[in-house]
């Protein structure tokens, strides 16, 4: 009795914790989105793409090749400061969907020249040698590029074609299922999750919670529709809402996932520990990396 009442107040400490970290995060990601102004979600955004692309740094430490990954790292943060700069400052409205993602490419044409040449000053030692210029091209892509970039780039992205706030809704959505998706997946699984999904990298994951993160995704997918109904009419149809709620709520699955390989690898329980009760950045946007540039590839694809 005595370890179960111990327990019990770290429990309820984690559990308060996680619930401040939540509500604050909550917000100033709400206060950010009816600021009425885009320069507020740029900012947040790409504070929080360079946070976590810090976290990845210092995930990665005892890796070989530390030297390329900062070098991505500084590569990262000049490119969150363009692509922000650029919509921020309205040089680019939704051309930035459309400028062929230069940045991008650029950015990891710096990144592949800058760790090659790092990487002369090391003897061969097989396979291993590639490895620190491997992750440095993940440390640019996975969290820069995949967070930062796509995310700013789908505040824009209708700028022409709904009204002058349809970007920041898009992205409200995005947000919005995101989270939802992750909501129904603890609860539902909680409640009644029997049959483990991938065990191998996420033993809490059960098939019964995936399918009640599908069903909170589209709940919330509907809910900002009929919230902000006239910021989407340019989509044409709210079957492409529907779409997005499913599609949205795969690629964060997904994306979670993908953050549990890493950790997993590393062997590391939290990226971060900057959000008590929740852990760090990259827990907090982990799913947002792959929903974000998913929705944007479906609008390309199926609506503009």
């Amino acid at each position: 009795m005595a370890g179960a009442s111990g327990s019990e107040p770290s429990r309820r400490a984690v559990f308060g914790a996680r619930l401040v970290s939540t509500l604050l995060m909550w917000a100033v990601v709400m206060g950010a989105f009816f600021s009425g102004e885009l320069w507020p979600v740029v900012a947040l955004v790409g504070v929080l793409a360079a946070l976590g692309s810090i976290e990845f740094s210092r995930l990665t430490a005892g890796v070989p090749g530390k030297d390329c990954r900062w070098w991505a790292l500084a590569v990262s943060l000049l490119y969150l400061a363009a692509v922000g700069w650029r919509i921020a400052t309205g040089h680019e409205g939704g051309g930035m969907v459309h400028d062929e993602f230069f940045l991008e490419v650029a950015g990891l044409v710096v990144v592949v020249l800058g760790a090659f040449t790092l990487r002369l000053r090391h003897a061969i030692s097989g396979p291993e040698s590639v490895l620190p210029i491997a992750l440095a091209l993940l440390a640019f892509v996975y969290v820069p590029v995949l967070f930062g970039g796509f995310t700013m780039r789908l505040a824009v992205l209708p700028v022409d074609l709904g009204t002058e706030r349809s970007g920041i809704w898009l992205l409200l959505l995005v947000v919005i299922v995101t989270k939802f998706t992750d909501m129904g997946a603890y609860l539902v699984g909680s409640l009644i999750g029997k049959h483990k999904a991938i065990p191998h990298i996420s033993p809490a994951k059960s098939w019964e919670g995936y399918g009640g993160s599908i069903l909170f995704a589209l709940g919330g997918a509907l809910g900002i529709y009929f919230l902000g109904r006239q910021h989407f009419d340019w989509m044409g149809s709210m079957g492409h809402v529907v779409a997005l709620g499913i599609v949205i709520a795969v690629a964060a699955m997904v994306g979670d996932l993908a953050e549990s390989i890493l950790k997993r690898s590393l062997r590391v329980k939290d990226s971060g520990r900057l959000l008590p009760g929740i852990g760090g950045v990259l827990d907090l946007i982990d799913s947002v990396c792959f929903s974000a540039p998913v929705v944007l590839l479906y609008l390309v694809f199926f609506v503009i």
